[in-house]
């Protein structure tokens, strides 16, 4: 199942996530030396232009990762969700563990194909899904969901915690796929070490995203809406909004942490302006042999 938030259009990429509180303790058959533990944590509201609040989210998750093994073709990683003490992961999700191929050019391979088939089966005889609801919107549990069937939409859950960038140097250039143009780094002020970026908003990027969001809600409550109904809606708002990533690296060079912060204005006919912003950060921390286990150092705190 994939989760979204009405108040994050600008943050799509990331917002298609389901954050749940995470266990500390890590998976058993990762190597201290060799995993890390990626902790998101994200908070967003959305305010009328009158100062109401009329919406507002936060949450966390963590994913582990693991360097199994360094080939020609490149990095072998496993990806896990932190489990308890009996191994146990806090997830309904069919998505981890797996293991990826990730190229020199960066872009990821799912290797274990047959073993997440396989696990998508168990998933809907367990919770009952006939696969005619494969890639369709419910609602449910509280939040929207998609029932997802492809196995290769697991690459995606991890993607919010990719903390890697192209060009992260000084002038380089970086998109974003809601900005309207690249625009290129600039130094972290003082003390920090690192680089940040500030990307204009795309209007039309933005109202294609919620034309896509309205559709998604009239599937979810069954109204009926149709795509010429919900583009016609949009292409009466107004949308104007940034967002502004920042990347803390170490003396070492690696990244090891990203925050994005966006803010969107929209303006509905008859219905005013609506402001949401939200704070996305995600971070690698330490993992250490504890107790016969891996546990966050930091997951604690």
């Amino acid at each position: 199942m994939s989760c979204k938030t009405a108040s994050a259009i600008f943050m799509a990429s990331i917002a298609g996530q389901c954050f749940l509180a995470s266990p500390l303790a890590a998976n058993t058959d990762a190597d201290a030396s060799n995993a890390s533990w990626l902790q998101l944590e994200y908070s967003q509201s959305t305010l009328q232009d009158d100062g109401t609040q009329t919406a507002s989210s936060n949450g966390r998750q963590a994913v582990i990762e693991t360097v199994i093994e360094e080939t020609d073709e490149g990095v072998i990683l496993k990806y896990d969700w932190p489990r308890d003490e009996d191994g146990q992961a806090q997830s309904n999700f069919w998505y981890l563990p797996i293991r990826v191929l990730e190229k020199p050019d960066g872009s990821q391979q799912l290797l274990d194909i047959e073993t997440v088939e396989a696990r998508v089966d168990a998933w809907l005889e367990r919770y009952d899904i006939s696969r005619e609801a494969c890639g369709k919107w419910w609602l449910g549990g509280g939040f929207p969901f998609r029932v997802d069937c492809d196995p290769q939409v697991a690459l995606a859950q991890i993607e919010p915690f990719d903390l890697r960038a192209p060009q992260l140097r000084e002038g380089g250039e970086f998109s974003y796929p809601l900005a309207k143009a690249p625009a290129k780094f600039t130094p972290l002020a003082k003390p920090r070490s690192g680089l940040t970026v500030t990307l204009e908003a795309d209007a039309e990027k933005s109202r294609a995203a919620e034309v896509k969001w309205l559709l998604q809600m009239g599937q979810m409550l069954g109204s009926g809406l149709t795509r010429e109904q919900a583009e016609r809606d949009a292409a009466a708002m107004e949308f104007t909004g940034s967002i502004t990533i920042e990347f803390d690296i170490d003396a070492l060079g690696i990244v090891t942490k990203r925050t994005d912060r966006s803010e969107l204005t929209v303006v509905r006919p008859g219905k005013g302006t609506e402001t949401s912003r939200a704070v996305f950060t995600v971070e690698r921390r330490d993992v250490s042999e504890e107790d016969g286990r891996i546990t966050s150092l930091r997951a604690k705190d």
